[in-house]
């Protein structure tokens, strides 16, 4: 009867197994000195982030007895220090579902339709945001979270693509364009795998970043000031968030809305198109929950942003340690 204990006859001997021994270990060497190539020009260990990405972070947010959810745009993803959190609320964890480039009210209204979400909410937004017909930018992703059960392998590859992208830059999301377009200058926008980003702005073409927003001003036009009648049918259609303000609220969790800071020509637009005394203000006063402006506290609004829409996340440790001082100071963590 043949023993089921491993014996020796079955390591690779011979001119195969040695020619395998040697083709991993040379594997292992190009690996090794492609890693460190790439972290000498500048690459870092970057994760890709995706809906999937969203879904891991997502159900983290019921198993969190003090969660904090950041919603938002890349304006807070770029703005927000764990470090700057965790020294501020040590008792309290974070969630980052922020998605770059897509309002977040439709995350707002799948945590309310959430019983088991009572924590805090803190909602970076604009004031077209919370409009009904920006409430379904982030449907593929809390789409994604919804069908997580549904997607085992989907969520697998993802996790396993994170804990591979998370430790190799030359593997990161980033890192596998060197194998395909060569060298080119590494990013300056790096991806955790909580999915907290970090913008180094030093590493990029500041002046061309600067440019590129001009230019999305500039293709913006100049409409004409709103009237008093533009703004209360703006308001009208922001109010429509409440019932979903109301419903985190009476389980106990707190609703923050965040205008967070922008700058120079950025801010003069957004003026022009939205005053905040006719928009901001007036939702402040009528919304349940907590409206934060920026340029209504000097803690806030004391930061430079390189391309005149986002802080440098060198700064996002004092901006952060502000807004959770700001918001302790009313009593939105008890």
């Amino acid at each position: 009867m043949h023993s089921s204990t491993f014996s020796s006859d079955r390591v690779p001997t011979g001119p195969w197994g040695k020619t395998w021994l040697v083709a991993l270990a040379a594997i292992a060497f190009a690996v090794i000195a492609l890693e460190t190539l790439a972290r000498e020009r500048g690459y870092r260990p970057s994760v890709k982030d995706d809906e999937y990405a969203w879904a891991w972070q997502r159900a983290r947010v019921d198993d969190a007895p003090h969660a904090v959810a950041l919603l938002g745009t890349s304006r807070i993803l770029l703005a927000f220090s764990p470090p700057a959190f965790a020294q501020a609320l040590p008792d309290w964890t974070y969630v980052q579902l922020a998605i770059d480039g897509s309002q977040p009210a439709g995350s707002l209204i799948d945590l309310a339709r959430d019983p088991d979400f009572r924590g805090v909410a803190i909602v970076d937004t604009t004031e077209s945001g919370i409009t009904p017909d920006n409430w379904r930018r982030q449907d593929a992703y809390v789409r994604a979270y919804h069908r997580r059960w549904r997607a085992p392998g989907a969520m697998a590859e993802r996790w396993l693509a994170t804990e591979v992208q998370r430790r190799l830059a030359l593997l990161s999301d980033t890192g596998t364009h060197v194998l395909a377009n060569g060298w080119t200058a590494p990013p300056y926008v790096t991806t955790f795998a909580d999915r907290t980003q970090f913008a180094d702005f030093s590493r990029t073409d500041v002046a061309k970043q600067r440019q590129r927003q001009l230019d999305r001003i500039a293709a913006e036009g100049h409409p004409p000031p709103p009237t008093e009648r533009d703004a209360a049918a703006w308001l009208d259609q922001a109010l429509r968030i409440e019932p979903f303000v109301a419903q985190i609220q009476a389980r106990g969790g707190r609703v923050v809305f965040v205008r967070m800071p922008a700058c120079d020509e950025r801010w003069a637009a957004d003026e022009r198109e939205t005053p905040k005394a006719l928009f901001w203000d007036r939702f402040a006063t009528r919304t349940h929950a907590l409206a934060i402006h920026f340029a209504d506290y000097s803690a806030l609004r004391d930061f430079a942003c390189p391309d005149t829409d986002h802080i440098d996340s060198k700064d996002a440790a004092r901006f952060t340690s502000a807004l959770l001082a700001i918001l302790r100071d009313r009593g939105v963590f008890r």
